[in-house]
């Protein structure tokens, strides 16, 4: 009865959506309920839907690197971050966050960006944040948990709160089982032209990882290197190069890409 009463009180109390969230309870019965995959699209806190196979175009490349034991390329370039640098100085908000926020915005404008493998089959999330290294005061290295905002300054201040807290915890144990994330890494010391993550060989791992290295001057701009990683099985070149595009459009002019467009 307990469960029964629970579930009921779910669509109308969020809190209990995100319990359910937590609690990891998709698909699966309990005193005979079942939590539909569209009950669960509309109550939970970090929606997603099942991507339709015979009608994702990308159905045969799929099929075709979702074997593979390595399916994972890499794409380094540098992008201009002259403009977003200055923006970010002249309104008082940190560059890294700000690169981080609009590293997001694009990223969230790309369809197979969103798309994950989960227990088996493919979902596309509505949106999705960020876990980033953040360096300790010992010289160590842990991780925080960015949740993505609605517009750089809001975003600024929530990351700026989170790196505080994260950095008292000292953590890899940050949303370890949610997938609605990239992976991202900040290398402020090298300006590297190449970049190789380790890895425990999961070619189920789906989660993109993308790497902000340090700033340079050269011809007059500020670059930077960014490197991205993905599974195969679930983008291609096109879309990373899409990314990199996008990317370079919205920190080209910062202060008229300021807020996002995905829901």
């Amino acid at each position: 009865m307990f469960l029964k009463s629970l579930l009921q009180k779910v669509k109308t109390d969020e809190v209990y959506s995100r319990s359910l969230k937590e609690y990891k309870l998709y698909d699966v019965n309990f005193a005979g309920l079942v939590i539909s995959h569209k009950w669960r699209r509309e109550y939970n806190t970090k929606m997603f839907s099942e991507v339709d196979i015979e009608k994702w175009p990308r159905k045969t490349t799929y099929e075709f690197f979702r074997e593979y034991e390595d399916p994972f390329f890499n794409f380094t370039a540098s992008v201009d971050v002259t403009a977003v640098s200055r923006f970010s100085k002249s309104n008082g908000l940190s560059f890294s966050l700000t690169a981080l926020y609009y590293s997001l915005v694009a990223a969230n404008e790309i369809r197979e960006f969103r798309i994950r493998l989960m227990d088996g089959r493919l979902v596309e999330f509505d949106r999705i944040h960020a876990t980033q290294t953040i360096l300790n005061d010992d010289e160590t290295f842990s991780f925080a948990y960015y949740e993505m905002k609605d517009d750089v300054l809001e975003f600024d201040r929530a990351g700026k709160e989170a790196t505080a807290k994260y950095k008292k915890l000292k953590t890899f144990d940050v949303e370890p089982d949610r997938l609605d994330m990239i992976y991202y890494s900040v290398i402020p010391w090298v300006s590297f032209t190449s970049f190789k993550h380790a890895g425990r060989h999961d070619k189920t791992q789906t989660v993109p990882r993308i790497v902000f290295g340090k700033m340079f001057d050269e011809g007059g701009r500020k670059l930077m290197p960014l490197s991205v990683e993905a599974n195969h099985a679930i983008m291609d070149g096109y879309h990373v190069g899409r990314f990199f595009e996008i990317f370079q459009e919205l920190i080209n002019a910062p202060e008229a890409s300021n807020q996002t467009s995905v829901v």
